[in-house]
């Protein structure tokens, strides 16, 4: 089977309709259309439900989807890995998922250098929760994730970050505890709160409330911080997130620590049993190095 025809599937998956994919693709809608029904064919069994001229993924199309693009991707990763070794140049993609930290400030400087060395190498940035990067790298989609804990040791490899995040809140300038040092888990009762959609931040901010007799008043979920900002500052609710995190500058919040300090250290991580790209290893190299040449960095909690 040609993989052209694997892509075509990928496409009209993606788009829902033949017309969307044969734009996309650059072909036409009949011949699109033809190629599907011999795939469909081929396989021995539909994978797509029509309805009202869109087209929907059946249990056995979302299946196939999932390992059709794994295919696609370790096939991508053999020509870059070939094309490298063909040339002196180091080409290729780095597939990188990080949620969000203020790591990003630790690894620019070895991404701007790696750059500098390997300016024809290209860069996939994937901002998503832990547990999602952690299934892309399951599927093949990364190769790279920038994670919280907890980290299953049995199936990753792990190197701790130096950076480790301050939570907070991020409130308004007429809050009342715009004027505090600190926010404290008594301050959080009744507040309401926009929380990262990270399952891993809402367990530990339910733990630290229920002590102090209160739950958490969940507003809205958000994995994009700009968009939290916006309705922080619409006064439907108080922001929790990392200090440092960038913000639009036309809303006017206040950052407010967490007391007793909460921090959260991140992890690179990359899936056990899998060979990476020779770009990604030599990044994955230049940052294990650069972390031993680096002075100890001690936070409040090591």
């Amino acid at each position: 089977m040609e993989t052209r025809i694997l892509r075509y599937f990928l496409a009209v998956a993606k788009q829902g309709t033949i017309s969307g994919a044969a734009r996309e693709l650059h072909i036409s809608q009949p011949t699109l259309s033809r190629q599907i029904q011999q795939l469909e064919a081929q396989l021995g069994s539909p994978l797509f439900t029509r309805e009202r001229r869109r087209m929907y993924l059946i249990k056995a199309g979302d299946a196939y989807e999932a390992k059709v693009r794994r295919i696609l991707t370790e096939l991508d990763q053999a020509n870059q890995m070939v094309a490298t070794i063909s040339n002196d140049d180091l080409t290729g993609t780095i597939r990188i998922g990080c949620v969000e930290s203020e790591v990003t400030r630790e690894l620019i400087p070895q991404l701007v250098a790696f750059h500098q060395r390997y300016p024809h190498v290209r860069y996939h940035f994937y901002d998503a929760d832990g547990e999602d990067i952690k299934a892309r790298l399951d599927q093949g989609l990364l190769e790279l994730g920038i994670v919280s804990t907890p980290i299953s040791t049995a199936k990753y490899h792990t190197f701790p970050l130096s950076i480790d995040d301050r939570w907070g809140l991020l409130v308004r300038p007429d809050s009342h505890l715009v004027h505090q040092h600190t926010v404290t888990a008594a301050d959080l009762r009744h507040l309401p709160l926009i929380i990262p959609h990270r399952s891993l931040i809402y367990d530990e901010l339910t733990d630290w409330l229920a002590p102090h007799g209160g739950q958490l008043q969940v507003v809205a979920e958000s994995n994009l911080l700009t968009n939290a900002c916006y309705l922080a500052a619409a006064g439907v609710g108080n922001i929790v997130c990392i200090e440092g995190t960038p913000r639009p500058a036309s809303t006017d919040l206040k950052f407010v620590p967490f007391s007793p300090e909460r921090r959260q250290k991140q992890f690179l991580i990359w899936r056990k049993g899998t060979v990476l790209t020779e770009p990604t290893q030599k990044l994955v190299d230049r940052i294990r190095n650069a972390s031993v040449t680096r002075p100890a960095h001690n936070s409040p909690h090591d």
